[in-house]
Order: C-alpha cells, then structure tokens, then sequence
C-alpha cells in the first residue's frame, strides 16, 4: 500500500483552493473484480454491423484507464501480434448494431399568423394553431461486451447495454444532426458503461470543512476561526490546528470531521476512516466514512495487481 500511498501524499502537497475546503484524493475500484485484477488484455474483432466502432472506442478507453498513481491501468497487445503471446490475460470481444427508424405524424403546432413560412420568432398573440406534418426518428442500439480469461477460457465479464435516442422535429424546427452521429453518440454511451465498470475510478476536488463553534468555549472558537480561514493558504496548517482543538475537545462534531478530513488529505486512510466511524450515525460523518473505505478497497486491488 505504501507505494500509492506516497503517490497520493505527492497530489496532496498542491496548492489549497479559495475556500473553507481541504483537497482530498478519493477513488473506488472497478466493480469488474475479476477483470480489474488483470494487466494484459486483447481486443478481438466485434461482430455486427456496428461493432468495429464500439471495439475501437472500449480500447479507446482501456488505454486511458489509470491507476491512482496516474499509471496506465491495463497493458493492451494486439491478438495476432509476437509480444502477445503470454502476456495477453484475457481477451475482450463484443458485438454491436444500430437501427434507425424515421416515422411521419400530423401534431399541431403555433406559428405566426399570416406568414407562408411556420416562422415562431414572433410574439404568442400573433401566433396561430396550425396543422403540420413533423418528423420523428429513433435510434436504438444493441450491445454486448464479454470478456474471457485465457488462462482457463472462463467468461468473467458479461454484460448487455442498450441505448436509444429519440428526436421530433416540425417545419421552423432545427434538424437534428445526421444518423451516423447519432450512431456515435450512442456507442459511445454504451462504452462509457462498460467502462464504469472496468476501471477503477480516481479523483481530487475539494471537500468543505465543518464550522459550527457550537460546544467550543469562545477562545476555542476563535483558534477554529483562524483555522477556517487558514485552509485558504495552508491545508497543512489548518489541520495543526484543527488537531490541537480536537485535544482539548474531542467530541466536538466540527472537530471530530475536520481532523478526520485532514487525515484523508494526508493519504492516512485507516486514521481518516476511524475518525469519521466516530461521529456515530451522523450522515455527513458516514457519507465521508463511506467515501475513504471505497478508497481504501481500491488501494488493496492494486496493490494485489502489484
């Protein structure tokens, strides 16, 4: 764990932002467990009308997954290719289609009055109900992913992702864009989810601290004051503080998730998650416990990638 843990101390050392916030790294794992274990991975050839496009995109996106240390997360080898043999884990194939249906329907519509052409860039007293003809296209796409270990041929990620896109439009309407976008937004759509769950998933953005005084003597309040206003040019120092009030007070709500928080901003995970345990039944405190334990799960899973 030691080796994540210094990559996400080093992200952790960039400057505050402007507000009563610590910057905090957080991530989960990827919900494909037996994938995510993974290094080596094949694309094969899709079958079906569209699956050149949806293979393409899924190692599109198996390149650009990273691990927490902004590493490459999955070795990608072509199947045919010399180097393959013995590094290729598992082999990912799929299939894909599009359909596109285009339907014509009368609706009624308000326009402006006396104009040839269903212009509406005009007042609603100077519009009038008309009946025109409107046209109506849906695209739908069918897809699935499968992924098989080559160790033992067992399938160890399946999963179907449908899509569909649907757009009407009448005479002074704008057209919607081509079929063939719409076929690439779609495929791209249904990569995203695959996706979802095959990388893991890291992030860094602000967390806000907590300001209530409420059970600080006014002395006590003050230093926590001075604290707030010290996330702004100094995370590190913020958190001295915040440590030494949560000496003198330990229960103090504010207290008990900031100094967690500072844990968290620390890479110090196991301190972060106790600290917020300890707010007991207090949603923010278990929204935030929740948050490390995924961060911590994803740590082991890559640690177990080695």
């Amino acid at each position: 764990m030691r080796i994540h843990l210094l990559a996400i101390a080093a992200l952790a050392s960039a400057a505050p932002a402007g507000a009563e916030v610590l910057e905090i790294t957080w991530g989960r794992a990827a919900p494909a467990g037996e994938v995510a274990v993974l290094h080596g991975l094949a694309v094969a050839e899709f079958g079906g009308t569209d699956g050149a496009p949806l293979a393409a995109e899924i190692e599109r996106r198996l390149a650009e997954a990273h691990d927490a240390s902004g590493q490459s997360y999955y070795e990608l080898f072509a199947l045919d290719a010399r180097g393959a043999a013995g590094n290729v884990e598992a082999v990912v194939d799929g299939n894909a289609g599009a359909n596109i249906e285009e339907r014509r329907s009368q609706q009624r519509r308000r326009y402006c009055k006396g104009s040839d052409k269903p212009r509406t860039d005009c007042d609603n007293k100077d519009k009038e109900e008309r009946q025109v003809t409107c046209r109506t296209r849906a695209v739908s796409l069918v897809s699935d992913l499968r992924i098989a270990r080559e160790a033992d041929g067992r399938v160890i990620y399946r999963r179907s992702v449908p899509r569909r896109e649907e757009a009407t439009w009448c005479p002074g309407d704008a057209a919607p864009g081509s079929s063939e976008e719409a076929v690439r937004r779609l495929i791209g759509s249904a990569a995203a989810e695959y996706m979802n769950d095959l990388e893991p998933r890291w992030q860094r953005g602000d967390i806000r601290v907590l300001e209530s005084r409420k059970g600080l003597s006014g002395e006590q309040g003050e230093r926590l004051k001075a604290a707030l206003h010290t996330t702004k040019s100094s995370g590190e120092e913020a958190c001295r503080i915040f440590d030494e009030l949560a000496a003198e007070a330990p229960t103090q709500r504010s207290l008990m998730f900031n100094t967690a928080l500072c844990a968290e901003m620390r890479g110090d995970y196991d301190a972060a998650l106790v600290g917020f345990r300890r707010m007991g039944n207090d949603a923010q405190g278990a929204e935030a416990a929740e948050r490390v334990r995924a961060t911590i799960d994803a740590i082991a899973v890559e640690e177990e990638r080695g």
